[in-house]
């Protein structure tokens, strides 16, 4: 199973039930995607989704991502400092980098600073292209679970 980690934007727009990218809330919730986290990449979540969200509802998200069996929690990590643009956007790529990630979602132009590295440290994704991707998968069958 891949692991991805992502961005606080992504967030914004994936659990909103009525987002045409909720599912990829819901695949989250089932373990279908496996989520990688840091300590940083939690704060900002609060600190953002409760500008948006009930508090008390985003302590529910935030509980849901980080006790998920399958999330993958980052504590100590190289610190790259690729985008220098926005410093704050590294925590994203660190803790991509350190958890093995596959791909990093995100719309974040700073972040786009990574299509131009070689070899790439991780595969950048728009939430858009993120979308793509998984429907691909699922229409050639690649990563589908086995019947028993």
């Amino acid at each position: 199973m891949e692991r991805v980690v992502l961005d606080t934007n992504i967030m914004l727009q994936i659990i909103p039930s009525k987002s045409n990218f909720h599912y990829i809330w819901e695949k989250i919730l089932e373990g279908d995607i496996v989520v990688c986290i840091s300590t940083e990449i939690l704060y900002e979540y609060e600190e953002i989704l409760s500008q948006r969200i009930p508090h008390d509802i985003v302590l529910q998200i935030l509980y849901n991502i980080e006790n998920h069996p399958k999330t993958i929690k980052v504590s100590n990590y190289v610190r790259w400092n690729v985008v220098e643009a926005d410093a704050d956007d590294n925590k994203y790529v660190d803790c991509a980098v350190a958890a093995g990630a596959k791909i990093l979602v995100s719309d974040d132009k700073h972040l786009r600073i990574l299509k131009k590295k070689v070899p790439p440290l991780v595969d950048l994704k728009t939430l858009q292209e993120y979308h793509e991707y998984l429907n691909a998968k699922k229409t050639s069958g690649i990563g589908r679970k086995r019947k028993k």
